[in-house]
């Protein structure tokens, strides 16, 4: 794959699918940008519920086990664990520590999945309170309250530490989750079947217009046939009363003229009759030049290779070489083409004379089974395409190419001369 065609693939797609996907991917980025959401949003979720549930379990059971512990019962204390631990499925494990951080009771679950990499822990704390009490003479009487020391004390005498599982969360997260995705799904299905009506729609409209605008373009290009078609017809009845009226009419004048000389003699008469018969000379040789502009005879007389070839050698001169070459047999092209390629050979070397100042040019026409190949190159100043606009040449040109429903290529730049490339396919 070349590098300037790794991003136009989708240049062959038809205007459906490029409506669809300009449709359709704006709603699958949302869609995927929802879904991303909500599924992080859900393990927020998790991790902010183990957060706040885990202190206060830790919290609540320390609080609770306090007398199981100074009296030192132990079994009551892991039934309370177990009972916990079975109605809380969020809870991994609990563990009851000494202040020394002893493991006194432990107890765990058997769910599924990993548990948290963290715990949280509640100090276990004795509160000891000292009873102020009369004495028999009336006297207050303190026992076993350290001097300066509060009514309570506090004293720690070990450690809950508990540890959450994600696991029954996340089950439950992932219910809420798989009911956003449905709907979520559902929507984007909704989305897709709108899309996929509306680029329908879009697309009838856009054929039924684009069927007109080529049945309109058909059109274009039989009327300009038709112009072209009219025109050199017009132009061939011109030319045929010029040469049979006009030529004729001059070639009588010549004629009596010369007459007048030969039985005159010398004076002023022969020389009014001599100046009769050069007027009417020039006349005569102007009209055989507007008839050979007005209908080419050479055309009909050696065909298209041979009446190009003779424009060639008329344009042809010291100031710029042209060279020629013809490949094909020209004796079966259609009168209408061949007429219609004449007129652009004629306009691409008229431009070549007045505007390309070049030294070389090349001309060579090529006439096989698909149809007529023209090509004019010249090594003269060129131009910008970009920004000059195409004369009244090259669009006639243009015109007259589209009328055979051909095509036209103009390769230019500044300094690097113009080259031309014209194909007529046979109707």
């Amino acid at each position: 794959m070349r590098p300037g065609m790794r991003f136009d693939f989708w240049r062959h797609w038809s205007v459906r699918a490029r409506l669809l996907c300009v449709t359709v991917i704006p709603l699958a980025y949302m869609f995927c940008t929802f879904v991303w959401y909500a599924y992080h949003s859900r393990l927020s979720e998790v991790r902010e519920e183990m957060a706040e549930r885990g202190p206060l379990v830790a919290k609540v059971l320390a609080e609770s086990s306090e007398f199981s512990l100074v009296s030192r019962r132990y079994d009551d204390l892991r039934l309370t664990i177990n009972g916990l631990l079975q109605s809380d499925a969020s809870i991994d494990r609990i563990e009851v520590l000494d202040a020394q951080r002893h493991e006194l009771v432990q107890a765990s679950t058997r769910a599924p999945g990993r548990p948290d990499a963290r715990y949280y822990e509640a100090p276990i704390l004795k509160r000891l309170m000292f009873v102020t009490m009369l004495a028999a003479d009336g006297k207050p009487y303190l026992k076993d309250k350290p001097a300066g020391s509060s009514s309570v004390a506090v004293e720690t005498m070990g450690y809950v530490r508990v540890t959450m599982s994600p696991s029954a969360l996340l089950v439950k997260q992932t219910r809420r989750f798989y009911v956003e995705l449905l709907v979520a799904s559902m929507g984007l299905l909704v989305c897709a079947l709108l899309a996929w009506q509306l680029s329908q729609g879009l697309n009838e409209s856009l054929q039924a217009s684009m069927h007109k605008l080529r049945v309109a373009d058909a059109e274009k290009r039989r009327l300009i046939r038709k112009v072209n078609t009219a025109v050199e017809d017009e132009r061939k009845s011109i030319a045929l009363e010029i040469h049979d009226e006009l030529n004729a009419t001059l070639i009588a004048a010549r004629l009596e003229a010369q007459r007048i000389v030969d039985v005159s003699p010398a004076g002023e008469v022969r020389e009014r009759a001599q100046s009769i018969i050069t007027l009417a000379l020039g006349l005569y040789n102007s009209g055989r030049t507007l008839v050979r502009r007005l209908r080419p005879e050479v055309l009909d007389m050696l065909g298209l290779d041979g009446a190009v070839e003779e424009m060639v050698r008329h344009h042809d001169r010291a100031g710029c070489r042209i060279t020629f070459q013809a490949e094909g047999d020209f004796t079966r092209l259609e009168n209408g083409i061949g007429i219609s390629a004449y007129r652009i050979m004629q306009e691409a070397l008229s431009n070549i004379a007045k505007h390309a100042r070049a030294t070389q040019a090349t001309v060579a026409l090529s006439l096989d089974a698909q149809g007529l190949r023209m090509e004019i190159a010249d090594n003269g100043i060129g131009f910008d395409a970009a920004l000059v606009s195409p004369g009244i040449g090259i669009v006639g040109m243009r015109e007259r190419v589209a009328a055979f429903d051909g095509r036209i290529e103009v390769a230019t730049a500044i300094g690097a001369g113009t080259r031309i490339v014209i194909f007529l396919p046979f109707m």
